[in-house]
């Protein structure tokens, strides 16, 4: 077999230093008497991988050792040849993703080029320190090693983790390499509390310190890194921002953002309107954006939404708290199960007895029994978490999974609301309505379209708008859905003063001196109860996910104002126009026979004493199937 030259056996060399830095391991290799150094972590598959090596060695006149060499230091990345070894600048290496790679005469670029060998390469290579207060080289978990992964295919991660699975860790010391070996590559990391900012900069302080030095990339000339920031010689940097409540100004474009925890943060709605799309406008930004489940119905809430439904930019990763080593307890075969430990364990794939036994460590001593807490620190599933209501009302267990199939915001309609379906030719429908007095701050209105023969919700819409326009919008809507019931909230009294103006037919009266829908105490909690056994007995469906999350907040409070972390003030107005269809679907069967109409509806006016009578009527139907049938209204 002929003598491989010099150069060619550096390709081969290089190579397979790639194919055995993908699979993580730790392998020698000789080319002569030159090493050349691969990492191979499992040494009792090295002889495997050795026999799979050794017909491609033998052929290019190569020997292999069997040397396992368990070395921790940026040397066991590189392959060492006396071509590669040397400081001059090597051809200029585009990386995938569309950087070019920074060179300073101080680096080893054949070293810093194997940095990037596998996306867990530069991270296994930084230091940290440790829980137990020891410092040593990162060791990514199996949960780290899915965020590195998500990182590496996707430009923009939404992350939905479990508290202290360790996930801001890795994001900066992946941020730390982008900044520090691509040229001009400028990062920003957004933390929502000083303290926190400050630990988080102090880690990648650490881990830059403790690179060799034939990998560490200079400071720029005259600039020492502060306690905020700090500058490469090539241009580009890292810099620590704290919002402190309010919306980061960033001030320039950023080719690396990230955030922390922001479920908490104050300005979810403000970062998504200024700050993303400065990141968007350069082509190889990467952002990630992590936190642990936040408030119910927050921009957080429906961006992760909108990500799991694929309309987002942001790729959605949810990590799973049970497949963590921290969150094991050892249970030494003396746990037994309670009955509702059973059922969540059979509800969840992969979860131990040893994670269950971390559940119940965990449910008694930090949160008190509360499983509600539990989840939005350890969420069980994608749709698990979101805090809402500190005592809610509705059942939670019944409206949860109706988020997995829920729709955010349908186009809106020419006929003024955003339809979940047309009406049918021969449906029957309610329109209930919650409108806000004049002014241009305060209560939003909101309406909501239900198919009252399946009792499902087919359309709405929620917004600021003047009681008489909302008045017109309530009338187009009622033609659209085929004449439907109107059944507006009349405590305000302007919009139903337009209504009956506009002489809106079909519109529901509280008596027959009083129209539309008057909500006193004693009929909102008969009509929350009616809501609660409709959800329970499975005969009504929310499909809108605005009119979900209200209602999983909605504690019963009338004089209580929500403040969302949008800074916008609002009442339940959504959940009331679903409490108010409960109410109208609970005292009357709609059909869809055709009904006869009666002159005494001609002036529009149905009263809710009128469906009641209706209800008698069939009441006393099934006890004489001899009595006529009652008259019935259109």
């Amino acid at each position: 077999m002929p003598q491989q030259s010099a150069l060619g056996r550096r390709q081969l060399l290089t190579a397979l230093s790639l194919r055995l830095l993908s699979h993580n391991r730790w392998l020698q290799l000789f080319a002569g008497s030159e090493p050349a150094f691969f990492d191979l972590r499992f040494p009792q598959r090295a002889w495997a991988l050795t026999r799979f090596l050794n017909p491609l060695l033998i052929h290019n006149n190569l020997r292999f050792t069997g040397n396992l060499l368990l070395l921790r230091d940026a040397y066991s990345f590189a392959c060492y040849h006396p071509d590669m070894a040397s400081r001059a600048k090597p051809r200029p290496l585009v990386l995938p993703n569309g950087a070019d790679l920074a060179y300073d005469p101080s680096l080893h670029m054949g070293k810093v080029q194997a940095m990037f060998a596998t996306p867990s390469s530069f991270v296994s290579m930084c230091q940290i320190v440790r829980e137990d207060e020891s410092t040593g080289y990162l060791n990514p978990t199996p949960t780290q090693l899915r965020l590195i992964q998500a990182v590496h295919d996707h430009r923009w991660v939404l992350v939905n983790k479990f508290r202290q699975a360790k996930i801001t860790t890795i994001s900066v010391m992946l941020l730390l390499r982008d900044c520090m070996y691509l040229s001009g590559v400028k990062g920003l990391l957004i933390a929502e509390r000083q303290d926190t900012a400050e630990d988080i900069f102090e880690r990648i302080l650490f881990a830059y310190h403790r690179l060799p030095d034939d990998v560490r990339v200079p400071l720029a000339a005259g600039r020492k890194a502060g306690s905020t920031q700090m500058h490469f010689c090539h241009g580009g940097g890292i810099k620590v921002l704290t919002a402190g409540g309010r919306s980061p100004a960033i001030g320039r474009s950023i080719d690396r953002l990230i955030i922390t925890e922001f479920g908490e943060a104050q300005w979810q709605r403000k970062a998504a309107i200024n700050i993303f799309p400065t990141v968007n406008k350069r082509p190889n930004a990467r952002i990630i954006l992590e936190s642990t489940p936040g408030r119910g119905g927050s921009h957080h809430e429906q961006m992760w939404h909108s990500a799991l439904e694929g309309k987002s930019r942001f790729h959605p990763l949810f990590l799973k708290w049970w497949q963590d080593e921290s969150c094991q307890i050892e249970t030494k075969g003396g746990f037994t199960p309670t009955e509702e430990e059973r059922d969540y364990l059979s509800r969840h794939e992969g979860l131990s007895a040893n994670g269950l036994a971390f559940r119940r460590s965990a449910l008694n001593t930090e949160f008190v029994g509360d499983e509600r807490l539990f989840s939005s620190k350890y969420p069980s599933d994608p749709y698990d978490g979101w805090l809402g209501a500190y005592a809610p009302i509705m059942p939670l267990e019944i409206l949860k999974p109706m988020l997995a199939g829920a729709v955010t915001d349908p186009p809106l309609n020419r006929f003024s609301c955003r339809e979940i379906e047309p009406p049918a030719p021969d449906g029957r429908y309610i329109v209930t309505a919650d409108p806000a007095g004049f002014g241009g701050t305060g209560d939003q209105s909101a309406l909501t379209v239900w198919d009252a023969i399946n009792r499902r919700e087919v359309g709405f819409w929620e917004d600021r708008e003047d009681p008489t326009r909302f008045a017109a919008r309530l009338m187009n809507v009622q033609r659209r859905y085929n004449n439907a019931l109107l059944v507006v909230e009349s405590n305000a009294m302007a919009c139903i003063a337009v209504l009956k103006d506009k002489r809106c037919r079909n519109l529901l009266w509280t008596s027959r001196n009083h129209p539309g829908w008057y909500a006193t105490e004693k009929r909102i909690q008969e009509a929350e109860a009616r809501l609660v056994q409709l959800l329970r007995d499975e005969e009504i469906t929310i499909r809108s996910r605005g009119t979900l999350h209200q209602l999983m907040n909605y504690d019963g409070s009338r004089k209580k104002r929500v403040k969302g972390l949008d800074g916008i003030t609002h009442h339940f107005d959504r959940a009331r126009t679903a409490i108010m269809a409960a109410d109208v679907l609970s005292r009357r069967n709609f059909t869809r026979a055709v009904l006869e109409r009666s002159n005494e509806y001609e002036t529009g006016r149905v009263t809710i004493r009128d469906l009641d009578k209706f209800s008698s009527h069939k009441r006393a139907e099934s006890r004489s199937p001899f009595k006529p049938p009652p008259r019935t209204w259109s």
